[in-house]
């Protein structure tokens, strides 16, 4: 077991560097390691007074708070439950239920919502706001375990409904470690935090900075002109998914092409990169190592792949991580021969522990010693692996993943609607656009996309919303009457 935890660490580096600079919002306000820790002794005082040992929901935009409730929930001794911001009341209710959530720590920003959830879902408030200045000393907690649940990052499953994957302190800290040796950073690294926190992946970068000594440049909004500008100036480190990417290479384009020399490395991931977006990047950041990343929230990043321009091979992730034993399975679950097609898993040096709803399980392999992904992948004679296609019906659009089949549930119950099918067509700027094929009742040709698009806005974030709906006679089906996705797909019906 570990002999301390992240919040601990965060310590040791206050004490080592307290005035070097830790969380700094670009065009706003900054913290030293000194005073981030003080921050997070305010807010865990704050869960302290208001927790009975139960999960803490974290409401925030990209901020300093964002990260240190993470390590005040760690130094509470509680599990903390990131939420995504752009929820709405409904699917918040759901996570805070899912769960048993205690206390929800949110910014100002969001307390005209909190009215909006339901009463009886609703768990002790508190903002992040009044919390403070004044907070119990270090040595009033209790020592965490950190082998005890840390983070229950909620994704989507094939059913629509998301689901909380379990991660303990310990497994966490590892990942994270991994990540250093693989990304490169350290303590004289300067992260760009371009996307929202509440992701594993922006969320576990900003601690592992604070865990590394480095400094955390929070873009509270991604502005593509911000980012390329701190690309050029400051931020030695930037995970930025394509969709971004493809932004800030545009805005880049519209400066004139000014050589982005600040940059030591950018990671792709999120989403397939485009080997030309990816060529191009060498032309904008001359002084970067241009990499990609594959993983997903339950298996974490599992391989990393630097780039060699000119000979960017598409589809193709990398090798295997320190610590990750990937692997291709066919469709009983069996391990691959060489060369075949199969599903991804992996089984990694930390486990996976599951969901906090045991009525939620997870795939794994036959003999149940790996976590399977649902992307199907071969391995190239280079021993690389490459992602040919996603088994499940997940949507990525700009970083983001939708679960077709809730999009679709939504859809399904306007009462013009008789049939809907939900896919991901491939976009220029989102990576995958959320599409709707929509069979409508006989009666309601007055009903179009615009309507359709505001019933979901109801009962959806507005990522997941289809930016394009799309009307047809009747939805290809196989003789069980399934429908053949891969057709919509391939072949765009009427859009209005």
């Amino acid at each position: 077991m570990l002999q301390h935890t992240l919040a601990e660490q965060l310590r040791f580096n206050a004490a080592t560097f307290p005035d070097r600079p830790a969380l700094q919002v670009v065009g706003g306000a900054e913290l030293s390691y000194a005073e981030a820790l003080d921050r997070t002794l305010v807010l865990a005082t704050a869960i302290r007074e208001h927790t009975d040992g139960t999960p803490v929901a974290i409401l925030h935009r990209n901020s300093p708070d964002a990260a240190l409730s993470f390590l005040a929930c760690q130094l509470a001794g509680v599990a903390a439950v990131p939420v995504n911001n752009v929820l709405t009341p409904t699917e918040m209710d759901y996570l805070l239920d899912d769960s048993s959530v205690g206390v929800l720590l949110h910014g100002p920003e969001f307390t005209d919502l909190i009215p909006a959830l339901s009463p009886a879902r609703k768990p002790a408030v508190v903002c992040s706001a009044d919390a403070g200045p004044e907070h119990e000393p270090w040595e009033s907690f209790t020592t965490s375990d950190p082998t005890a649940p840390f983070i229950i990052g909620y994704t989507s499953g094939t059913t629509g409904f998301p689901k909380g994957a379990v991660y303990d302190g310990e497994g966490m800290y590892v990942q994270y470690l991994r990540w250093a040796v693989h990304f490169g950073l350290g303590p004289d690294s300067t992260l760009l935090t371009a996307g929202p926190m509440f992701h594993n992946s922006y969320g576990g970068l900003s601690l592992l900075a604070l865990a590394l000594g480095a400094t955390n440049r929070i873009m509270s909004v991604f502005r593509p002109e911000v980012a390329r500008d701190e690309l050029g100036s400051r931020a030695t480190f930037a995970f930025l998914v394509p969709a971004m990417l493809a932004q800030v290479l545009q805005s880049w384009r519209e400066a004139g092409r000014p050589p982005l020399t600040a940059l030591r490395r950018l990671l792709s991931s999120g989403s397939a990169a485009d080997p030309a977006q990816l060529e191009e990047a060498f032309e904008a950041f001359p002084a970067a190592l241009i990499t990609e990343a594959y993983g997903w929230s339950e298996g974490g990043w599992v391989t990393h792949e630097v780039k060699q321009r000119g000979a960017i091979v598409p589809h193709s992730v990398g090798e295997p991580m320190v610590g990750a034993d990937v692997a291709l399975f066919d469709a009983v679950g069996a391990k691959c021969s060489p060369g075949e097609t199969g599903e991804i898993g992996v089984r990694n040096v930390t486990p996976f522990l599951g969901y906090v709803n045991p009525s939620s399980p997870h795939d794994t392999s036959a003999d149940g010693r790996y976590l399977l992904s649902g992307d199907m992948g071969r391995f190239g004679p280079n021993g690389r692996l490459l992602v040919v296609d996603r088994k499940k019906d997940i949507i990525v659009t700009g970083g983001e993943n939708v679960a077709s089949g809730e999009v679709e549930r939504v859809l399904a119950a306007h009462p013009a609607v008789r049939d809907v099918a939900v896919v991901g067509r491939p976009d220029e700027r989102w990576g995958e656009a959320v599409t709707a094929i929509v069979v409508l009742e006989p009666d309601a040709a007055d009903v179009d996309a615009h309507a359709l698009r505001a019933h979901c806005r109801t009962s959806l974030a507005a990522y997941k919303v289809p930016k394009q709906v799309e009307f047809a006679g009747e939805l290809p089906r196989n003789s069980m009457g399934k429908v053949q996705k891969f057709l919509l797909r391939q072949s765009p019906g009427q859009s209005l």
